[in-house]
């Protein structure tokens, strides 16, 4: 089964992932032996602290260091570059397309994980407005959407996807339950990695995806592979969870 990886921080020396080229190539040999045949480079762009163009030549740069050694170790991936965007009210006002995955409509987003910000429906739906497909981060994350998952029923069936860390399906407890009943109610469409060390946040995302059921596999795997080259993906209606008895079920 070959693999996508839709959310990583592999790239060299740009954020808080990889701080050298041997660590994005120690990165780059998990992704292989994962069977990803495909990687999206998706370093931290933070509006509040750089321009899209001071990051784009930055992203440039990282992304130059290491095409050489990858023809060097002969490494048979095909690769491309996007942005994990953090959450800003300005996002629609800004050059989308150069965040983007390259060659596509997708743009991933990550939301604080300290607080609700408000105003997330109306800047998810101005950024569809303008032709772009937006993806919530590792939504696992965030304390408010735990504490009450109809916030992403709304965003996803507003025309949002979702994903998820193979992390917090490979370790278990808790998360893993919780992610577990996101895919049962059919509210995330993604699983990446989430990279950015090779041994504190590794590229492994078979592991997770074989915590998975062969059908959500599938689903899963197609999803990546679709968003990948920039089309689009089926969706599955998304069930709204309920909260009995103390539990959201």
């Amino acid at each position: 089964m070959q693999l996508v990886d839709l959310h990583c921080h592999i790239l060299p020396g740009i954020d808080d992932g990889a701080k050298n080229i041997e660590m994005s190539m120690q990165l780059l040999e998990q992704e292989l032996n994962s069977n990803v045949a495909g990687i999206c480079f998706t370093p931290h762009f933070y509006y509040e602290r750089t321009t899209i163009e001071e990051f784009i030549v930055n992203r440039r740069k990282a992304f130059s260091s290491i095409v050489e050694p990858i023809k060097q170790n002969k490494i048979q991936l095909a690769l491309k570059t996007g942005a994990e965007v953090y959450f800003t009210p300005a996002l629609p006002s800004l050059d989308l397309r150069k965040l983007a995955f390259y060659g596509t409509d997708y743009i991933l987003i990550e939301l604080p994980t300290s607080f609700h910000p408000s105003g997330i429906e109306d800047v998810l739906f101005e950024v569809q407005q303008q032709g772009f497909t937006p993806i919530i981060a590792h939504v696992e994350r965030y304390p408010y959407v735990t504490e009450n998952p109809t916030l992403l029923y709304h965003w996803v069936s507003g025309g949002a996807l979702a994903q998820i860390n193979a992390s917090g399906l490979i370790r278990g407890g808790h998360t893993a339950k919780l992610l577990q009943k996101y895919i049962d109610w059919k509210l995330v469409h993604l699983l990446c990695t989430d990279a950015h060390h090779p041994e504190k946040r590794p590229a492994h995302l078979m592991d997770g995806f074989e915590k998975l059921s062969p059908r959500v596999q599938k689903r899963f795997q197609k999803n990546s592979v679709r968003v990948f080259l920039g089309k689009d993906i089926e969706l599955e209606d998304p069930i709204l969870p309920r909260y009995r008895f103390g539990h959201w079920n």
